[in-house]
């Protein structure tokens, strides 16, 4: 009986201790340490590129006992955005379980920052009894930015009346009416002539001004709706716009013209040395270079004639020598060849020379007869200045007289 009562005691005793345990167990996780992060401003709301704002982040304590050895990090910053306190935060004890902490960064985006969304992390760590709890935290920070708008301003050509066969100074005048920088800027001319169809302006400051170049040959008229587009970049990215000119250019085959012919003896016998002179004009406004004269005759002689240079409004003589040893009506095909700022050009025509069969034939009425169907094949080529008939007529009868004067003889 004793012994149960002992037994009984032991157990009670036991389970006495058990419930003291559990209620220093309880005593000893009662005190709980607790601490929470708030993101509590952003200001400006809105933040531009390279401009100032600050963050202000709020450490409360939500346990019941006032925590200790606390960290607060910026742990991950977008490279455009710049700190200008540490990134690293301690703070060795709260005064009590209520206490609060106010952070503040004060930060700025740079000049090149990238607008849109920009996310900061973060990371708060404190000991809670024997472990460590760890909590992190992001916070999103939308940089705004401005459109750049680079746009046609003016249109300049050189010559101001474009004809046919013309080299064109073409600028185009680029101007920035956005609310940005455009940066690497380029324009494109997509015309369809020979040329140069790309311009690199670079850099363009808000209301800025930029000049494109450009420079191609007018080779066929009409009137062109010529594509620009603009290459640029600005806050938001790569960009292009795109717009039209039109450029008009006048009916003219070229500024090269064979302004007169002349054959000395004017109306040749066979077997005759003949001088055959052309006049090649320039009535362009551009000075033009390396002219050569190319007549495809049949005959024995000279075919080609080196004029050079001609500045505007000049004229030159291409002068051919060759032995007319064969009597006929020959078309001879010319051929005037230059070079501008494209390579080689050239331009073609025929002059029409007769050659007679003896100089023991016909009389005076004959002669005057061969020198109306010489008149027909004698043409003046002159796109600008037209020659009179009279002159050929004269020249062509000076030629006869000096052929009666020497009959007589």
């Amino acid at each position: 009986m004793k012994q149960n009562i002992k037994l009984t005691y032991l157990l009670l005793l036991v389970f006495a201790v058990i419930l003291t345990g559990t209620s220093t167990a309880e005593s000893f996780t009662d005190g709980d340490i607790c601490v929470n992060a708030e993101i509590r401003e952003i200001s400006p709301s809105s933040v531009g590129i390279d401009e100032e704002f600050t963050l202000a982040i709020d450490l409360e304590s939500c346990g019941s006992k006032a925590p200790e050895d606390i960290t607060f990090e910026i742990i991950s910053i977008p490279p455009d955005i710049i700190v200008t306190e540490d990134l690293v935060t301690k703070i060795p004890k709260f005064s009590y379980g209520t206490s609060e902490r106010h952070l503040m960064y004060h930060m700025r985006t740079t000049p090149d920052a990238n607008p849109g969304p920009h996310i900061i992390k973060m990371k708060l760590t404190y000991p809670n009894k024997a472990l460590e709890t760890i909590k992190y935290y992001e916070v999103e920070l939308r940089v705004t930015g401005e459109d750049a708008e680079p746009r046609i301003s003016s249109v300049i050509t050189s010559p101001e009346y474009i004809y046919e066969g013309d080299t064109v100074d073409l600028r185009l005048g680029i101007d920035n009416f956005g609310e940005a920088i455009a940066k690497s800027v380029s324009v494109s001319l997509d015309h369809e002539f020979k040329g140069i169809k790309n311009s690199t302006i670079g850099t363009l400051d808000m209301n800025g001004t930029q000049t494109a170049l450009f420079k191609f040959k007018a080779d066929r008229s009409g009137e062109f709706e010529i594509p620009v587009i603009i290459y640029y970049e600005d806050d938001f990215g790569k960009q292009q716009d795109e717009y039209n000119i039109t450029i008009t250019v006048l009916d003219k085959k070229g500024s090269l013209n064979l302004a007169s012919v002349k054959v000395d003896p004017v109306l040749p016998y066979m077997d005759d040395t003949v001088e055959l002179t052309m006049r090649i004009e320039n009535s362009g406004d551009r000075t033009i270079n390396s002219i050569r004269v190319y007549a495809d005759h049949p005959f024995m002689g000279l075919k080609e004639s080196f004029i050079g240079t001609l500045d505007p409004n000049e004229d030159g003589p291409a002068v051919i020598t060759f032995i007319a040893d064969e009597a006929g009506e020959y078309e001879i095909p010319v051929t005037i060849t230059y070079i501008d700022d494209f390579g080689e050009e050239q331009i073609e025509t025929k002059i029409n020379i007769i050659v007679l069969e003896s100089n023991s034939g016909a009389g005076t009425a004959a002669i005057v007869l061969i020198v109306l169907a010489v008149i027909g094949g004698l043409v003046y080529y002159n796109y600008r200045t037209k020659k009179s008939k009279d002159e050929i007529i004269k020249q062509l009868m000076e030629g006869s007289n000096n052929y009666a004067d020497k009959k007589e003889e």
